[in-house]
């Protein structure tokens, strides 16, 4: 097992090697994290390459490591309690100096099977949502200790540093199907919430986990809409537990096409998410910031996916979005225009990117090295968002 978690001081000492990357409090956590982190959704223990880009991350100035108990089915979590328990031992990093996010909510893979078990036994996890084939979603208290202990077992550690519950929304998404009223169901939704982040605190008192928080990709939408998930409405459950709660971060996708976090008001007193979260000194976490869905369409912010026609209209693309913001010109490639867009703008912790390979590692340190200053950038997105819309 790898003693210890992260601290202010662990994770400070480590900014100050890197002096030429910038670093940002985790929010109310205060634990410093590189600006990109290591999002760990397709990496998996089996895979040689996926262990040195994550070595790799890890002394190179990043700090950040974004996994779930179902990413490659637990392989993920495996891949990098492996890692990290190599280079504490070898003493090239200190277990206090990186910071380990985690989340529990789906059942699939041997979860999925697990359940199943479970139910011919007599014994199914409680609320459970059977929301599809192979699919089924649950943050009822037995379902997490259940996940957390097992996310323990796989990361090699006493205690995760952030524990998300990981799309609650599948609840609402299934009950829109039912056809359930949406008032009973949000109800429902936020009573189901405030279960599993009473449950969390719990969690933490134990040490098991440090902070918690939601990973949502309804963080973002308008709030008219069925999924909506709330961030007042759930900071204001944390705040109900108790005013020393642990609640501390969310994560939600944006980019240069799904800019909802920036440019939707969807938040009390007229607020985008972005806003409201840094008033309320929250963590935040973006995800998908090179893979944008639009419709039933997968968008690549990266340029080496397009060739011919393709390729010279993805980069007419690049050079009009950056025309945009002064410290956006300089971006010579649309994944790093993606990546400046979102870390040069205020509010944002940090921006989970996928790094499989050393040379998306190596990329991502050479975005990093530029310099930028965060700012609001509303207008800027706006800007974005018409220009998008209009594509």
């Amino acid at each position: 097992m790898i003693r210890g978690f992260a601290t202010v001081d662990g994770t400070g000492e480590y900014a100050r090697r890197f002096p030429h990357l910038p670093y940002s409090p985790l929010g109310r956590a205060g634990l410093q994290v590189s600006a990109a982190g290591f999002g760990a959704y397709r990496v998996d223990s089996s895979v040689a390459e996926h262990r040195a880009a994550l070595q790799s991350a890890l002394l190179s100035g990043i700090n950040l490591i974004d996994t779930s108990a179902n990413y490659a089915d637990g392989g993920s979590e495996k891949l990098i309690g492996e890692v990290l328990s190599e280079l504490t031992d070898q003493g090239t990093v200190a277990r206090d100096e990186v910071v380990v996010v985690s989340k529990g909510g789906y059942l699939q893979g041997s979860n999925y099977r697990r359940s199943q078990a479970r139910k011919e036994a007599g014994q199914p996890f409680p609320e459970l949502v059977e929301y599809a084939h192979d699919l089924e979603h649950c943050i009822h208290p037995d379902f997490l200790a259940d996940q957390i202990s097992g996310s323990l077992e796989r990361l090699q550690a006493e205690t995760i540093d952030c524990y998300l519950l990981h799309n609650p929304e599948y609840y609402l998404k299934y009950a829109e199907e039912q056809g359930m009223n949406r008032t009973a169901a949000r109800a429902g939704y936020l009573r189901r919430i405030e279960s599993a982040f009473r449950h969390l605190e719990t969690e933490a008192a134990t040490g098991r986990i440090g902070w918690y928080g939601i990973s949502s990709n309804t963080f973002v939408l308008p709030e008219d809409d069925y999924a909506f998930t709330s961030l007042a409405q759930v900071w204001e459950l944390a705040e109900g537990i108790s005013s020393a709660h642990r609640f501390a971060v969310i994560e939600f996708p944006c980019n240069l096409f799904e800019t909802g976090a920036v440019t939707e008001v969807n938040q009390p007193g007229g607020s985008s998410l972005i806003e409201l979260a840094r008033d309320l000194g929250l963590g935040v976490l973006v995800n998908r910031p090179l893979n944008a869905i639009q419709g039933n369409n997968l968008i690549r912010l990266a340029d080496n996916v397009y060739q011919g026609q393709a390729a010279l209209s993805a980069d007419a693309f690049r050079r009009q979005v950056a025309a945009i913001d002064p410290d956006w010109h300089d971006a010579d490639t649309l994944s790093h225009l993606a990546l400046r867009a979102l870390r040069s703008t205020l509010g944002v912790t940090a921006v989970l990117v996928g790094m499989r390979h050393t040379d998306y590692v190596a990329d991502i340190i050479q975005e990093l090295h530029s310099a930028c200053s965060p700012a609001g950038r509303q207008a800027a997105w706006d800007k974005v968002k018409a220009i998008t819309a209009a594509r």
